[in-house]
């Protein structure tokens, strides 16, 4: 059981550019800090959240020493 393969020839047509000129790039701008250094957000996302961690883990500190020395005694 084999299939018929049908070959149509491809005819190359004379009116197709033979030659493709790429655009000139753009001028490029001034990039900022972010484009050129794509990791700054990321270590700046990492500094705020280590920020706050802090403060929630000395929150939480905080509120056990003061329990323990007796200033929030009933």
């Amino acid at each position: 059981m084999s299939t018929l393969a049908v070959a149509k020839e491809v005819e190359e047509h004379p009116s197709a550019p033979s030659l493709i000129v790429a655009s000139p790039k753009p001028a490029e701008k001034d990039q900022g800090i972010f484009d050129q250094h794509p990791l700054v957000p990321v270590f700046i996302a990492g500094v705020i959240a280590l920020a706050l961690s802090s403060a929630m883990i000395g929150s939480i500190w905080i509120w056990l020493s003061l329990r323990h020395s007796g200033v929030m005694a009933p």
